[in-house]
């Protein structure tokens, strides 16, 4: 069968709009494709080139050259069809003329390089007859373009397209996500749910104690319903179960349950997550390279939730309450088992060692960015490298369209090449630049791999209960933090008074970092002070912080700060009621400010201009600053 495809050339951004429409007509044309342009066809022209020139110069006599440039359409018959390139060239003239008749400009051509004879039909945008742009409007395909296949092929005795088959590929992240899950690599609030109804089923005897065993667990349910709809605690919608795959509607649920009542033989097995013989190859060959290793403390906090992760439905594994609790680890399965590797092969045993790494990744990058910057000058600037690539792209250009202009082209570029260095040394040395590029691109995208683990190790670290005993916490922070910012005692947690925060509570976004808000509590109000922010020490009592958007300083007492484990957020506790001293750049005091005078400078500023523009208003920037927004 016959099979249509539509695509939409857009208009390219630059100086020249039809630069897509230009590479497309000399692609169709070329002439290892089409037996030197026997097999091209249409009413614009037989060559790009004239191709080209004809529909821009439709565009302009009827002012449309923005928007959608043209429209490129491939007709593509299977292998065993028995068609060959004449047949195939009548067919493609016949369906632009019924699809398109005398009203714009086209061109087609038949492509024998293949095993599947395809034709490629590319036609203006804009009507040479009226200038009405061509309308495709949704379902296009269905109801007009591929019908006239149909009955071509028809015609021509062959096979038509079977609307019975599923034609729809499959979405990438969905493939991906079954490749994951294959491999027990992934795992999704709708796995979770299946296995949760299936362990209640399991242990269950009527619907209704379905339902309470699943209330229980945490689930909000909605009970007198034609559906059975789910609210896992921690997930962000509620789940309908008939659409979790086949046994999970309500019937079907009612009827399992009938039918183990009736069959108690039918046997039930407790669902694991992850996967545990990888766990034990990455430790048992830490074993085997240091003969006598065991884990610290912080490497077996890591393991230890990954293994309750895994045991989370074995009976009697841990309480009802704190199983509740953990299940969203089992979101997080993969990324443990990622931490845990990590550790084992860069010995990371605690909190110094993964900001030692972090700061050593960031450190590569920039030396990585540093020597891919200076090979990418080399590559576009220097000569006789942009001569060489010059050269080179005329080459390509002149094997599919040889014209005369382009090989005295070609000649001039040698010779001015010839005069800095030999061709053949230049084009290697240009080689050898494009290839460093390569490899610090590669390098890069390592190195960004890596960053997101460390930083996800971080972000599991966080969210234990507890991972480590709070000295451990403590002792661990103060290490790392004194190399940044020197004795840091009196703002760990267990020094803070109270006043602190626990640093596994802070809210954070997607990425893992702390979100920069405001949480109110009894007349105080929590900043996160980011590091950029967080300038300096002020002898033993206070810390110096810059006020965001402005060039003053305030002093906030270190008994009502805490700093981060990383060294990298402040967080710090603003009385309302009581005054701080504001000084300027150079350090000179320059007035005073309430707790809540100052908290408005630390509040998200973006929230307030959002609400502002969809109001109407825009403000300037003196005016955004004299308003506190910004």
């Amino acid at each position: 069968m016959a099979v249509t495809r539509l695509l939409r050339i857009k208009e390219t951004k630059g100086s020249n709009k039809a630069l897509h429409l230009k590479k497309n007509l000399f692609y169709i044309c070329r002439n290892d494709k089409t037996e030197n342009g026997l097999w091209i066809g249409g009413n614009a022209g037989r060559t790009p080139e004239v191709i080209y020139r004809t529909m821009v110069e439709n565009k302009k006599f009827w002012c449309k050259t923005d928007g959608t440039q043209a429209f490129h359409y491939m007709l593509s018959f299977p292998p065993d069809c028995g068609i060959d390139e004449a047949t195939a060239f009548q067919i493609a003239e016949e369906f632009c003329s019924e699809l398109l008749g005398d009203n714009y400009y086209y061109t087609f051509a038949v492509h024998n390089d293949r095993a599947h004879t395809h034709v490629h039909i590319t036609f203006d945008s804009v009507s040479k007859a009226d200038g009405l742009k061509f309308h495709s409007p949704k379902g296009d395909w269905e109801k007009r373009i591929q019908p006239i296949t149909d009955r071509l092929c028809e015609k021509y005795h062959l096979p038509t397209l079977d609307y019975s088959e599923e034609r729809r590929g499959r979405n990438y992240r969905d493939w991906k996500k079954t490749q994951k899950m294959e491999k027990g690599e992934y795992y999704s609030w709708t796995d979770i749910i299946r296995d949760d109804i299936d362990e209640a089923i399991h242990n269950t005897e009527s619907y209704e104690a379905f339902l309470e065993y699943l209330c229980r667990d945490g689930y909000t349910v909605t009970r007198d319903s034609k559906y059975l709809s789910l609210l896992p605690e921690g997930a962000g919608r509620a789940f309908r179960t008939g659409r979790l795959g086949d046994g999970y509607a309500k019937e079907e649920i009612i009827q399992r349950i009938a039918d183990k009542a009736r069959k108690p033989d039918i046997e039930y097995r407790y669902q694991t997550y992850g996967n545990r013989e990888e766990i034990r190859e990455i430790i048992y060959a830490k074993i085997v390279r240091n003969p006598g290793w065991k884990m610290t403390s912080f490497q077996r906090s890591f393991w230890r939730r990954w293994n309750d992760t895994y045991f989370i439905r074995k009976p009697y594994r841990m309480t009802e309450e704190r199983r509740k609790r953990k299940k969203q680890d089992i979101l997080e399965i993969r990324k443990l088992s990622d931490a845990i590797r990590y550790m084992m092969d860069y010995d990371i045993g605690d909190l110094s060692d993964l900001g030692n790494r972090k700061a050593a990744l960031e450190e590569e990058r920039k030396t990585i960015s540093r020597e891919l910057s200076v090979n990418q000058t080399r590559y576009y600037k220097k000569q006789p490298f942009y001569l060489v690539a010059r050269c080179e792209k005329l080459k390509e250009k002149y094997q599919s369209d040889p014209l005369q202009e382009t090989k005295k082209e070609i000649e001039d570029l040698a010779e001015k090449i010839e005069t800095v260095c030999p061709y053949g040394e230049a084009v290697f040395q240009w080689h050898s630049v494009k290839n460093k590029m390569d490899e610090c691109r590669r390098l890069l995208k390592d190195n960004k791999k890596e960053q997101k683990v460390v930083d996800d190790i971080f972000r599991l670290f966080y969210q234990m209960e507890p991972p480590l005993k709070e000295q451990e916490i403590g002792r661990k922070a103060s290490e790392f933090s004194e190399k940044e910012f020197g004795d840091v005692s009196g703002i760990l947690p267990e020094q803070s008074d109270g006043i602190g925060i626990d640093l596994r509570s802070q809210k954070r976004d997607g990425r893992g970092r702390v979100d920069d808000g405001v949480a109110e509590r009894s007349g105080m109000t929590k900043v996160t002070i980011n590091e950029k922010l967080f300038i300096r020490m002020d002898g033993e009592e206070d810390y110096i912080t810059r006020i965001p958007f402005k060039r003053e300083y305030v002093s906030i007492p270190k008994a009502d700060c805490q700093i981060s484990a990383d060294g990298t957020i402040l967080t710090a506790w603003l009385r309302d009621d009581q005054d701080y001293k504001i000084t300027d750049s150079n350090g000179a005091p320059s007035n005073t400010l309430s707790g809540e005078n100052l908290k408005i400078n630390y509040e998200d500023k973006t929230k307030h201009k959002r609400r502002d523009l969809q109001n109407g208003r825009n403000y300037s920037r003196k005016e955004q600053t004299a308003s506190g927004t910004r």
